[in-house]
């Protein structure tokens, strides 16, 4: 006996649409019948559904009343697995509305033999059904409330027979549209766990988990148990696909228990060869093997009510391959447990390899650490004297450079009266002195933060400032940049700032100078104003041009409104 797979892309198993019956006359002093059995349907109370059912159809006065009870009968045969009577249902149903010439409530009832064929995997036969509906579409226009069950059923046919994800959800769309259109709530369900199997199909599990999730909380409040038990099925099998086995086992057992307490004999079956599987691939055997054991029950029983007695006879040939297969399941399940001890062994012989290899490699590293000590005291040593080296070096440049800048203060106040340009080339040795006190002090020699190195030099001039009632705002981006082209910067911003406290504001109350510095991942964008209104009194930024050629840049002077000096640099 062939092993079932557990994969349901959607058993529906009831059919009604109620909400369209308001035109069957009944009593007045009664309940809907046809309504009222459907509910026992969906709630799974099939043998409390059949008697109702035909009570009341031989006790109906309307012909159209007694048909729509024989589809509902119909249903109520096929969930109970009596599959005999189930057709001839249906074909009571089919020859009253052929006898009215209702044409669209015959339709209605070759779409129910079409699904009918296509649950007993009867493929072929169940294409026949939907050619005749086929047909009947070419020439009439069908309502609404009828093409849903035939849209969907169509999905499921192309879903599980065919394989064809795209009619799959084509069908699938326009059944969801018209049941929400309707309100069909069953029928909703019914199209998106389609969906949800077109999502599994894609490979799309997470997506198809959500859905299914969707179709269990709604199923669940409709009390829907057919629906909720198969999507369930569904849900199980797409945690085992995302190797969530936990949830999966969870879901199985939860799905397993309501099929058990509803008597939906085959979602029992499928739920137990499901756990079984998931079991085996956790190792857990025991739980494994306790499945196993209720598939097998549970096979034997529904192939014999699913198939009729010529299948039955070709079934009966398998059933010593399947005691076989079970026998071969258990030894490979007990090989298993003999591979699992053998890797045991061989596991403890590794770690004992690996613990001697871990010991030899201790002491030769032992033995390497002390070597490196030694030669780290050795380096030690010589780095203190290099730093030692380093400082004094450092001391001795910065007290050079203090002493330059007292002569050359000295000097410049016998020879001249421009006092100004002293301060000038004052500031210029103040930066290059910021620049090496601020190397010194970075770990990295070969680089600097441009940001740190022009807001000293800021402060530096800010005396300046003040003396010269200037309003100045620097705007720089943190950013670190090679020595070399801080140093060049820092002299740049320097002459800018002095030629505008020399040039650019003369008898001139409010005075702005702004400097910006911005950034992206391949260039510097500098850019440096004033609002001097000195236009004609720019003298030629000879050291400017000198600094620029330095960085290799070109620059741009605007003078409409101030002083405007920018260019970008590649980093």
């Amino acid at each position: 006996m062939k092993k079932i797979i557990p994969k349901i892309y959607i058993i529906p198993k009831i059919f009604g649409l109620c909400f369209l019956l308001s035109f069957i006359f009944i009593d007045a002093n009664d309940k809907n019948p046809i309504q009222y059995s459907h509910q026992l349907i969906r709630q799974n109370k099939i043998d409390s559904a059949i008697v109702y059912i035909n009570q009341h159809i031989s006790k109906s006065k309307s012909e159209i009343s007694k048909a729509f009870l024989y589809v509902e009968l119909g249903n109520a045969y096929k969930l109970k697995q009596e599959y005999e009577k189930s057709p001839e249902a249906y074909k009571n149903a089919l020859r009253i509305f052929k006898q009215k010439k209702l044409l669209q409530e015959e339709f209605y009832v070759y779409t129910h033999l079409a699904e009918f064929y296509r649950y007993r995997r009867l493929f072929k036969k169940a294409e026949e059904y939907f050619s005749i509906c086929e047909n009947i579409l070419r020439n009439h226009k069908i309502k609404d409330l009828y093409l849903i069950k035939y849209y969907n059923r169509k999905a499921a046919l192309f879903s599980k027979y065919k394989v064809n994800s795209d009619s799959v959800l084509i069908y699938s769309q326009k059944s969801l549209v018209l049941s929400r259109e309707l309100k069909d709530s069953e029928n909703e369900l019914i199209s998106m766990m389609e969906i949800a199997n077109i999502y599994e199909g894609r490979k799309n599990y997470r997506k198809a988990i959500e859905q299914l999730q969707q179709v269990i909380n709604l199923a669940r409040r409709n009390s829907n148990i057919q629906l909720q038990s198969d999507a369930m099925i569904n849900l199980s099998r797409n945690l085992d696909l995302t190797k969530d086995y936990t949830a999966s086992i969870n879901v199985g057992i939860a799905g397993y228990n309501l099929s058990e307490a509803n008597k939906l004999n085959y979602n029992q079956l499928v739920f137990a060869d499901h756990l079984q599987n998931v079991y085996e691939k956790t190792g857990d055997y025991q739980q494994a093997h306790k499945y196993l054991r209720i598939r097998l029950n549970l096979t034997e029983d529904y192939y014999h009510k699913l198939y009729d007695s010529k299948v039955l006879e070709y079934e009966e040939r398998f059933k010593i391959a399947e005691k076989e297969k079970t026998i071969e399941e258990n030894k490979k399940l007990l090989l298993l447990k003999e591979e699992e001890i053998k890797r045991q062994n061989l596991l403890k012989y590794s770690i004992l390899f690996g613990l001697i290899a871990i010991l030899i490699f201790t002491v030769i590293l032992l033995n390497y650490v002390k070597i490196i000590t030694k030669q780290n005291k050795k380096l030690t040593v010589v780095s203190q004297q290099n730093e030692f080296l380093v400082s004094e070096t450092h001391h001795r440049i910065n007290n050079n450079l203090q002493l330059v800048r007292i002569l050359i203060d000295n000097e410049l106040k016998k020879n001249s009266n421009d006092d100004l340009s002293n301060k000038r080339i004052i500031a210029k040795i103040d930066s290059l002195g910021i620049l090496h006190r601020q190397l010194y002090d970075n770990q990295d020699k070969k680089n600097l933060n441009l940001k740190s190195f022009l807001l000293e030099i800021k402060q530096n001039l800010h005396f300046l400032f003040v003396e010269n009632h200037i309003e100045v705002q620097f705007d720089v981006k943190d950013l670190v940049i090679p020595v070399n082209s801080a140093m060049y910067i820092g002299l740049l911003v320097t002459e800018l700032c002095m030629n505008s406290m020399k040039h650019a504001f003369p008898n001139q109350e409010n005075k702005k100078i702004d400097l910006k510095i911005d950034t992206d991942e391949s260039k510097i964008y500098f850019q440096y104003e004033d609002n001097g209104m000195a236009k004609n009194e720019i003298t030629k930024l000879n050291l400017v041009e000198k600094l620029c050629r330095q960085l290799k840049i070109e620059y741009r002077i605007e003078l409409e409104n101030g002083f405007k000096f920018s260019f970008n640099m590649k980093l």
